[in-house]
């Protein structure tokens, strides 16, 4: 990593050389403008077309596609304005949460140890910690995210899972997917959008059942499972998850059942067969008491 910073400074100031160097040479003003105008607009697509090519990358991997996400971010990191790695959230998604908070933990904390509350790696690395059993720690980390302005609202989405998985405050994760469901960030058409919007309905309809609403919830459900039939499997996956949540906490456990499984029938990996799985030994152990 430190090899791959010190590369991206020197292509930066390489590329900022050679405009210095042609803003005082001979060059005529008018040629000087189109230099400095190219460059710039230059710059500009070359940033835009990495965004994306980033994002695609990450989608990549949240649709089960792991080992592939690795290698492209492998590759691509190299790139001058790639970013930061993306293995953590691949490594989340692809259900190894202690590689990935291993990864992410010194990314999710800054040089003081202070916490990096808008960060990429913070969020993911909050969601590992869920995902793994540590829901006390991820709450408290998510609690103080949730205070600060975010650019999108995944952290409440985070937060009201966490909360819905230890049966915590129904009422307040109702209200944090209100809010998320509200968020301009799902007005985007780009990579992935789809399958945000349909999770968010499915989450919601889990925090609505665990409020007692149950006609909100079932409406919720039904409206989450047509938008999912076009998704990718593990897509899908997590929205029949949640699905299954909203069906338990309704004491619909044969519905749940199935769904749970039908989920680790579409994503035998990574956090929709996480929680199918805890869900189930849940369900065994309950029935079985």
């Amino acid at each position: 990593m430190r090899r791959r910073k010190m590369w991206n400074k020197v292509a930066f100031w390489s590329y900022f050389t050679f405009i210095a160097l042609a803003m005082i040479s001979p060059l005529s003003s008018t040629e000087k403008t189109i230099v400095f105008v190219s460059s710039v607009a230059l710059l500009l697509i070359y940033a835009k077309v990495l965004s994306r090519v980033r994002l695609w990358i990450y989608f990549v991997g949240k649709r089960g596609e792991f080992d592939r996400a690795l290698r492209l971010n492998c590759q691509f990191a190299w790139i001058p304005g790639y970013g930061d790695s993306l293995e953590g959230p691949i490594l989340f998604n692809a259900g190894r949460y202690r590689e990935a908070q291993s990864f992410l933990e010194p990314l999710a904390y800054d040089a003081k140890g202070e916490p990096r509350l808008t960060s990429l790696e913070f969020y993911t690395y909050a969601l590992a910690l869920n995902n793994d059993g540590r829901e006390a720690e991820a709450e408290k980390l998510l609690e103080a995210a949730v205070q600060v302005p975010q650019r999108t609202k995944g952290i409440h989405v985070a937060l009201a899972s966490c909360l819905l998985s230890q049966k915590k405050d129904p009422e307040r994760a109702c209200g944090l997917m209100e809010q998320a469901l509200a968020a301009t960030d799902l007005q985007s058409t780009s990579y992935g959008r789809d399958s945000d919007r349909m999770t968010r309905i499915a989450l919601y309809a889990w925090a609505l059942a665990a409020c007692g609403r149950r006609p909100e919830a079932e409406a919720r459900m039904q409206e989450a499972l047509a938008g999912a039939a076009s998704l990718k499997d593990a897509e899908r996956a997590g929205v029949l998850y949640f699905a299954g949540e909203a069906w338990r906490a309704m004491g619909e456990w044969r519905k749940a059942r199935a769904t749970f499984q039908e989920a680790l029938m579409l994503s035998p990996e990574g956090p929709a067969a996480t929680g199918s799985q805890k869900a189930l030994k849940r369900m065994r152990e309950e029935a079985g008491g």
